[in-house]
């Protein structure tokens, strides 16, 4: 079931190339990416990781997952988006339950990527044989209702190479 929850074809926009891999530790867990299809020509990019391991992590990941992809489809500021997430998290999960996320939108017509980070580990942009992290946002999702993050937007240029994990990595 975890795995239908995970892409099986990775998204082809032209110009661009997009690979995942997902390997959970045990049979279930709580990190996840996702790939939402939005409009116009635009591409939601999240990879996320809910504290804890097993089942419980799993149906929190399930949750935050559905929590996203509701949200993300209506709005298109990132602040917005996670401060909603957040705000469903904190309503529903247990204390102690929390989860980093990293949420990106991708405009294929100009390649300009706008993200924020909820206190993920840093995805690196590598350009031009330097690297940087991509930090703007704020704190984990799943402590505080009323916290909010930070977004910062610039262009891919070809040969720009990002990645990202989860501390399982």
């Amino acid at each position: 079931v975890q795995h239908r929850l995970t892409p099986a074809v990775m998204p082809s926009p032209a110009g661009f190339e997009i690979g995942a891999v997902y390997a959970p530790c045990y049979e279930l867990g709580g990190d996840f990416y996702d790939f939402i299809d939005l409009p116009p020509n635009n591409l939601g990019v999240a990879i996320c990781d809910v504290s804890g391991k097993g089942i419980p992590a799993s149906l929190l990941m399930a949750s935050i997952r559905a929590s996203l992809r509701a949200h993300a489809t209506n709005i298109y500021d990132m602040s917005e988006v996670l401060g909603r997430v957040n705000r469903d998290l904190c309503a529903d999960a247990s204390v102690g339950n929390f989860a980093t996320m990293f949420y990106a939108v991708l405009d294929y017509r100009t390649h300009r990527l706008t993200y924020a980070n909820a206190g993920h580990v840093p995805p690196l942009l590598f350009r031009g044989g330097q690297s940087c992290e991509l930090v703007t946002g704020g704190g984990v999702l799943g402590l505080s209702p009323g916290d909010h993050w930070g977004h910062e937007s610039f262009f891919l240029h070809p040969g720009d190479v990002i990645l990202a994990c989860t501390d399982g990595l």
